[in-house]
């Protein structure tokens, strides 16, 4: 519907509501609405279902993260066991496949959740810290905040963009601005940048890892859901 239509519609919507409040719709009136109804209808390219939708994202992470990984310094790869790596993989596997999940139901207003956006930030939280608190040794070095400074602008460099490219990706649904969505995009967006972090770090202890990956990752998660309410709220003015 185009703006023209909006403010059409919008005005004899507004005459009516102005008017006695047991007054029927007057049929004037709902031919008008009718007519502009009809004249914004154009044909729309249906959605693929939900799982589909989920692994499209998947695929992007996936090959996103494989890129990433290609391009920045590998350290993280000498400086961990095959165990870490092989769990830490699978982990960030995982809780990306949870947000694609979340973001694929966004998509689509009043369809099945699957998985909803609360319990992929709780199993993606609880996946991470688990796999850092668990596979890493726990130790802490004396440059602890200059060592961690630059994996948690790492992190925001990557994930902003990100967040951006699944955002054009979602468009294509019927997006509902919500703080939900804000966390299913954000969240999506950071296990895209964990991997390739992970896998280029330096400092593979437990720390520095919860501290400067897990937590960046779950505030930037905190601000992507209040980002998702204002738009929301603003939408609603």
């Amino acid at each position: 519907m185009t703006p023209k239509d909006d403010a059409a519609l919008d005005r004899l919507l507004n005459q009516w509501a102005a008017a006695p409040h047991a007054a029927p719709l007057a049929e004037r009136t709902s031919r008008q609405i009718e007519t502009t109804l009809e004249a914004s209808l154009a044909p729309v390219r249906p959605l693929p279902p939900q799982p589909k939708l989920a692994l499209r994202f998947w695929a992007v992470f996936a090959a996103c993260s494989l890129v990433l990984i290609a391009l920045l310094d590998k350290a993280g790869f000498h400086l961990m066991t095959g165990w870490q790596m092989t769990w830490m993989a699978a982990i960030f596997a995982a809780g990306a496949l949870l947000f694609s999940w979340a973001l694929a139901a966004g998509m689509v207003p009043g369809s099945r959740l699957r998985v909803s956006p609360a319990l992929a930030v709780a199993g993606g939280a609880a996946g991470i810290v688990a796999g850092f608190a668990l596979l890493f040794p726990w130790r802490t070095a004396a440059g602890f905040v200059p060592e961690g400074r630059p994996c948690a602008l790492l992190e925001l460099m990557i994930a902003l963009p990100a967040s951006g490219i699944f955002w054009l990706l979602a468009r294509r649904g019927a997006l509902v601005a919500s703080a939900a969505l804000g966390a299913a995009l954000s969240g999506l967006a950071i296990f895209l940048a964990l991997a390739p972090l992970q896998f280029q770090c330096m400092f593979p202890n437990a720390p520095h890892l919860l501290v400067w990956h897990a937590g960046t990752a779950i505030l930037l998660v905190g601000l992507g859901a209040c980002a998702g309410r204002i738009w929301e709220h603003r939408k609603l003015l």
